[in-house]
């Protein structure tokens, strides 16, 4: 790992056009490694240290399950997931720590409204007439919260410290992120919602994502992995939330990916091959855009084409001046030339 990113060692990745006038650009890096892991194209700096943020919830699932935390089905895919904290989000959220005897108080992430106002209006409507107060349940990361003290419990540990960097559920999220990125964690920061969150490079979590894109399909997966790929995979709508990037290319191209805080994504075919994408000015705008089209390029055979224009439709959505469509956001030359 070279050390954080610079901003010169990133690239121009895509750009947003209104009336054929350029008014934004989007910088970053991406890589793409093949089924072993192996580096096949990149722009950037891929080898640059970034904080994975929520990218990393799938491992952290995974590490939850092998200190036996008892998760299946939508608790596993919302243990991965960043949901948007609507009420039935919220209840297999307290169902989780309910199964191993918590609630919501032991929660140490923020006491939240739900991320959306369809959300907010959605909540206060099922509460009424009794005024919608903010819950810990309601957190995007209630989910991966609930599975670690779900696992705190099952390792016999005091759930009170699992948020410290030596807890059993957080040391094993370590051996998980170096077992599956073939990388080595020596900076650990902490993460918005309080929970560690470890640094790696954007071709470690590519790597990460290849193993765990094949998960399902490879009779060699840890049982663990398979599961919570098949959980993401079938529980779509727990992962993220209606209509939202990651819950959307799930649920219609069946393709593995998580979204991460501060522009970073990660996405994985079938046979293993992934790709990794980081702005460095932190938007979503391109993301998922510049992953999906390089994962269609180097892993043909996975992405459906017949289904992938509405799906670029919905991630990337055109550019409106009142009713009329004026522009939209196109890659740069250098994610280009990577198409061969």
């Amino acid at each position: 790992m070279s050390g954080p990113i610079r901003a010169t060692d990133v690239e121009q990745l895509a750009t947003a056009s209104r009336n054929g006038f350029i008014e934004n650009r989007f910088f970053g890096s991406a890589v793409v490694v093949d089924p072993e892991g192996i580096i096949i194209a990149g722009v950037g700096d891929p080898s640059a240290g970034v904080y994975g943020r929520s990218v990393l919830k799938p491992f952290q699932a995974i590490a939850s399950l092998r200190c036996g935390a008892d998760l299946a089905g939508e608790g596993l895919a919302l243990a991965a997931g960043s949901h948007i904290g609507s009420p039935w989000h919220q209840d297999i959220a307290a169902d989780v720590l309910a199964q191993a005897g918590l609630s919501a108080a032991d929660l140490k992430c923020s006491a939240v409204y739900p991320s959306s106002a369809s959300q907010v209006a959605a909540a206060a409507l099922q509460m009424a007439p009794i005024p919608l107060e903010r819950t810990p349940l309601a957190h995007n990361c209630s989910g991966k919260h609930a599975g670690f003290l779900a696992a705190m419990v099952a390792a016999g540990a005091d759930p009170a410290t699992y948020l410290d960097d030596d807890a059993p559920i957080q040391t094993e999220v370590v051996r998980v992120l170096e077992q599956y990125c073939e990388t080595s964690i020596t900076h650990t920061g902490i993460d918005g919602c309080g929970a560690p969150t470890p640094v790696t490079t954007l071709a470690a979590l590519a790597r990460g994502f290849g193993r765990l894109g094949r998960a399902v399909h490879d009779r060699n997966a840890e049982l663990p992995a398979a599961m919570v790929a098949r959980a993401m995979l079938d529980y779509p709508e727990a992962v993220q939330g209606q209509h939202r990037s990651d819950t959307v290319i799930l649920e219609s191209l069946e393709l593995f990916t998580k979204t991460g805080a501060d522009g970073i994504v990660a996405m994985a075919a079938p046979d293993g091959t992934a790709v990794a994408v980081s702005m460095i000015d932190s938007t979503h705008r391109a993301t998922h855009l510049v992953a999906l089209v390089l994962l269609a390029q180097y892993a043909p055979d996975a992405v459906a084409l017949d289904a992938m224009s509405d799906v670029v439709e919905h991630i990337a959505p055109p550019i409106y001046g009142g009713n009329q469509r004026v522009g939209g956001i196109k890659l740069s030359p250098a994610v280009l030339k990577l198409l061969k």
